[in-house]
Formats: structure tokens, C-alpha cells, sequence
């Protein structure tokens, strides 16, 4: 029996409902990288033109790839260790999914920490506000705040047990039920910001920053750039999608479900960039990326402008949101892979993960104050663990998974999985089966050796 018929089966566990697939794969997906980083990107590489290349970036690296991971999951309905166990011989393969479920322990932990920091400022942002607080005062806070140590530990803590509480509840009294809730609350507030940042004199300049094309700006580099944040935005290369894609129903179409997430991730951080960037340029305020300014730079807009607080609140519980769809999506394979491999429940799962989680959660936070001796590579442990899960174990995992995809599994899997057994049309699977076996591969090939400092 050939080994890709073995394997499409009724599912004992699967998502309940084509919105809930949904919900719960864009909360993946859709965290800081779109609220943040990719507005940033693209004004910074073109504007208009970078997001062209970007959406031509993600039909033909990020897409296959997602494609790829949901095949292997939905094909197996295993975990991302257990599933390359059950389509490969040869158990060199299953290192694959060592790696994928090292780096979502890694990431899942140092998340766990800039996630802790929402809780913190949207706490803040209750209690005190931002109103009348100068730059200085707002640095210092934050400053201070990072070097207690404890604070953020606390509040990495106190995010871990959230996401432990969702994740307890298994796929859909758990996992789905809270993301049908939180991710139309998301689109929500984000479309309440936009509404509000529209009134704002920085309203066109932003639009200008993020849409004004400028072709000039976009070269080999820029490209890399827009691979790197459609393959980082989509949670792909850390067993996240293989694990979700083992709970898509046997009828869904996985092409239009990996369209739809892609779709999803362009256009909350669009909208994204429309919220938040006319505040920066109201108040002259120099836009630049990275997670941890979002905590520095943001509060000093909030801090200037008329209903600030209000608009702080809303945009810190907002950071929450994302931050919490997709640290559910981080634990879960961990959990699923304690499940089937060891034959323990969720709750005992769960628990032991989170154990350990917590302890580099707060090695990390730690490691962040000034002059701290946790180093690693010349770095706190913290931008070591992020640089190593951004530059090397993603993109070498996604690697791995291409080319099994393309050129170890049984070559009938892709096509199987994508026309559902042959009764769905699907016009573009030829062409992203050959995308997965040569062209992805090349690509990420140049993305690691540029990573490396080869290119």
C-alpha cells in the first residue's frame, strides 16, 4: 500500500470548524513581527515596492514551505518528531523534528519574556498612563524596569500559566475556543487604531513611508529581507504548522487555508502600520524596529497625544493578544510531542513543559540586566537564543523539510495532500511541488549562507 493512501485517515482530533482552522493558524502567525517589524521593513526598503516583492516572496518561498508542513502533519497526524518516524525508513530524518521542537522550546521561552513586558505596560498603561512622562522618564522606567530582574520574570511567569491555561484545555475546548474569541477581538482593536490614527497629522507621511514606492532601495539584500519576514512571520521552520496541520480535517483544502493565513498575515500588519506609524511621525518620532522598542518609543507617542492613555491601553492589550495566539501555538507541539511519544496526558504534558520553560524564561530575563555575567557568543542569553533560532535552527529546519518533501518522501504525498485524494482541483500544485524541490531549497541555501555572512 503505497504510504501516502496509509495515511489519509479519519481523525480521532481535529479543529471543528473551517473559521476556528482559521482562528487558530493566523493566531500562529500573527504576533509582533506584523504589529512591528514589518511596517518598519517596508518603509525602510521602498515602501510600496518592498511589499510587492514581499507578497511575491511569500506566494513562493513562505507558501510552499507552510504547504509543506501542513502536508507532513495532516499526512501523519502526528507530532514533528513522530510524523517523520512514520514517513521515512530511516531515522536520520527524525532529526528534523529534534530541531523544530528545539527551537519552539527556545523561542517559546525568550517570548515568554518580551510577551511578560505587554503584561507589564498594559498594566501600566491602566494604572498610571503614559500622560505627561517625558522621554527621559519613560527610558529610565523602562531601563529599570529590565534591570530589576525580577519584574519580568514575574510576568514572563504569570504569561507562561496563561498560555499553560489555554493550551490544558486540548484543541477545541482549549486552543480554538480562545483563539475564535481573541483573533476578531485583535482586528478589532486594530481597526479602532486605524480609525483614530486616520485623525492624526502624521496620517500621510505615514502613508508615504509605507506605500510611496522607491524601486532604488530594493536589491538583493531587501529581497532577503522580505523572505526573511514572510518565512519568521508565518511560524515556519519550529514543527508548529506540522503539528496544527495534524488536526485539519481530511476535507479541507490546504491550499486555500495557506492562501487565506497569507492573506491574513500581509493584512494585519498593513493595517498594522496604518495604526500605529501616524502617531510616531505626529509627534516626530524617529521609526525603528525591534520588539523592545515598541516599549520605548510607543509610550513616548502615548504619552503626547489626546486620548493617549486610552489608545495606549488598547494597543498594549492588543501586543497581548498576538503575543498569547502565538505562544499557544509554540507549546502546542511540545505538548502533542510528549503525548504520543511518551504516553502521558496533556495536564501532566503541559506542566513539565512549562517547568522547564519557566527556568530559561528567567535565565533569559536575567541575563537582560546591565553587566550580567549569563553571556553566550558575546551576547546576553537572551539576543544569543534569538539570534540563533532567527539565523540558523528556522531556516536549516525549513530546509530539511523542503527538501524531505521534495526529494525523500514518497512523491505522490504533495500531490495527495494538496487535491485532498485527488477530489479538489488544485491548478497551482505542480508548480508548487517543483517551488519545493528546487526553487525553496536554493533560496534558503542563499538565505543561511547571507545569514552567515557568506553573501
Amino acid at each position: 500500500m503505497p504510504i501516502y493512501s496509509f495515511y489519509i485517515m479519519a481523525k480521532k482530533i481535529t479543529f471543528s470548524s473551517h473559521f476556528g482552522t482559521i482562528a487558530v493558524v493566523g493566531g500562529s502567525v500573527i504576533g509582533l513581527g506584523n504589529i512591528w517589524r514589518f511596517p518598519y521593513l517596508a518603509g525602510s526598503n521602498g515602501g510600496s515596492a518592498f511589499i510587492i516583492v514581499y507578497i511575491i516572496c511569500s506566494l513562493m518561498v513562505a507558501v510552499p514551505i507552510m504547504m509543506s508542513e501542513f502536508v507532513i502533519g495532516r499526512s501523519t497526524e502526528s507530532n514533528s518528531f513522530g510524523a517523520f518516524k512514520k514517513l521515512s525508513n530511516h531515522k536520520i530524518w527524525t532529526i528534523i523534528g529534534v530541531l523544530g521542537l528545539l527551537t519552539v522550546f527556545v523561542i517559546f521561552s525568550f517570548y515568554s519574556v518580551v510577551a511578560g513586558w505587554a503584561i507589564s505596560f498594559f498594566q501600566q498603561a491602566i494604572t498610571e498612563g503614559f500622560a505627561g512622562k517625558n522621554p527621559e522618564i519613560i527610558q529610565t522606567s523602562f531601563t529599570n524596569y529590565i534591570n530589576s530582574g525580577w519584574k519580568p520574570s514575574i510576568a514572563a511567569i504569570i504569561f507562561i500559566c496563561l498560555t499553560a491555561g489555554v493550551v490544558v484545555g486540548g484543541i477545541e475546548k482549549g486552543i480554538e475556543r480562545i483563539n475564535k474569541f481573541l483573533m476578531p477581538l485583535l482586528v478589532i482593536i486594530l481597526l479602532v487604531l486605524f480609525a483614530y490614527s486616520t485623525t492624526l497629522d502624521g496620517f500621510e507621511q505615514s502613508a508615504s513611508f509605507l506605500l510611496k514606492p522607491d524601486f532604488s532601495k530594493i536589491g538583493f539584500h531587501s529581497i532577503l529581507s522580505a523572505i526573511g519576514q514572510a518565512f519568521f512571520s508565518m511560524s515556519l521552520g519550529m514543527g508548529c504548522m506540522i503539528t496544527y496541520g495534524s488536526y485539519i480535517k481530511p476535507e479541507t483544502s490546504l491550499s486555500k487555508l495557506t492562501f487565506t493565513i497569507a492573506l491574513s498575515d500581509l493584512s494585519v500588519a498593513l493595517i498594522a502600520g496604518f495604526a500605529i506609524f501616524p502617531g510616531v511621525f505626529t509627534f516626530g518620532i524617529e521609526p525603528t524596529s525591534g520588539p523592545t522598542l515598541v516599549f520605548q518609543t510607543l509610550p513616548m507617542v502615548f504619552s503626547k497625544m489626546f486620548l493617549g492613555n486610552i489608545f495606549g491601553i488598547l494597543f498594549f492589550f492588543l501586543v497581548f493578544i498576538a503575543a498569547i495566539t502565538s505562544s499557544v501555538s509554540m507549546l502546542e507541539p511540545l505538548c502533542l510531542f510528549c503525548i504520543q511519544e511518551f504516553k502521558i496526558s496533556r495536564v501532566v504534558s503541559v506542566l513539565i513543559i512549562c517547568v522547564f520553560v519557566t527556568i530559561l524564561a528567567i535565565i533569559c530575563a536575567y541575563s537582560q540586566i546591565e553587566g550580567s555575567a549569563i553571556r553566550l557568543m558575546g551576547n546576553n542569553l537572551f539576543d544569543t537564543l534569538n539570534n540563533f533560532t532567527d539565523k540558523i535552527s528556522m531556516p536549516i529546519t525549513a530546509l530539511l523539510i523542503v527538501i524531505f518533501i521534495g526529494w525523500i518522501a514518497n512523491k505522490h504525498l504533495f500531490e495527495t495532500q494538496i487535491t485532498n485524494n485527488g477530489t479538489i482541483f488544485s491548478k497551482g500544485c505542480k508548480l508548487y511541488y517543483f517551488l519545493v524541490k528546487f526553487f525553496v531549497p536554493v533560496i534558503l541555501l542563499l538565505f543561511v549562507f547571507n545569514m552567515f555572512g557568506l553573501l
